[in-house]
């Protein structure tokens, strides 16, 4: 347990939100909020260790949590499907034991019906294709299984700067005070814009270095570095005769 805990780190923001919250009175409903996100982030963590990858970190902000993998882009996207649900898995079996204790009356009636609404909001929140939410991770996961990195990463872009203008467009029409959320999501889709030309090289050059585990193979019938999609090795057609994708990337990074 003590290994776990010193893998949370919360932001300063959270002790703001969490402060705006004790200071009205709801100490109950800040205190169901953590539990649930908390327990979200250990379905990560749990998957994370099963699948032998190593935690680095989890931020708690209070839009959520983060979680910091020491893992390889090119990972199976089977793996990368199961940590991004393994979080919203965590909250239906947590959901699952608070009906079990409310049935057992461990639990009043207005504290499981105050988590039920939580518990169903987070998920919800989850679920949205935005960057870093769950929901991107897992549409990004599709994308990735059916078209190359570079324009998966295009395709799961483009959907989520809509879905956080039609977040912000809900939000402003219901009047919530969602500010920190709102910035906190756009503040992470500017960084993975910004941080993408870096990611696309570490892809690269880990195709490049390591010698992995390739589910596929594709021949291609031009030389395009940005057809290399996950789980696949390509072929590149030269004139007669095709080239690996290794050579390619060796006269890439030769010329660095």
């Amino acid at each position: 347990m003590k290994n776990i805990l010193h893998l949370f780190n919360i932001h300063t923001s959270t002790y703001f939100f969490i402060l705006s919250f004790l200071f009205t009175g709801l100490i109950k409903n800040i205190m169901l909020i953590y539990f649930i996100v908390i327990f979200h982030e250990l379905g990560h963590i749990f998957i994370i260790k099963t699948l032998g990858y190593k935690v680095l970190r989890v931020d708690i902000y209070p839009s959520g949590g983060v979680t910091k993998i020491d893992k390889k882009i090119n990972t199976k996207l089977s793996h990368d499907i199961f940590i991004a649900s393994f979080g919203i898995v965590f909250q239906i079996i947590l959901y699952f034991i608070f009906t079990f204790l409310y049935s057992l009356s461990f639990i009043r009636s207005s504290t499981y019906e105050l988590f039920v609404t939580y518990n169903i909001t987070i998920l919800i929140f989850n679920l949205l294709p935005i960057i870093p939410l769950d929901g991107y991770q897992l549409l990004r996961s599709i994308w990735e299984i059916l078209f190359p990195y570079k324009k998966a990463f295009k395709i799961s872009l483009v959907i989520s700067v809509i879905s956080i203008l039609l977040f912000i467009t809900y939000n402003q029409i219901l009047s919530l005070n969602n500010y920190l959320v709102i910035s906190f999501l756009i503040f992470k889709l500017v960084t993975e814009l910004k941080n993408f030309k870096y990611q696309n090289m570490r892809f690269l050059l880990e195709r490049y270095l390591n010698d992995l585990p390739y589910r596929k193979i594709k021949n291609e019938s031009i030389i395009d570095l940005s057809l290399l999609k996950k789980d696949t090795y390509h072929y590149f057609k030269k004139g007669n005769t095709y080239v690996s994708e290794k050579k390619v990337l060796n006269k890439k990074f030769s010329l660095l």
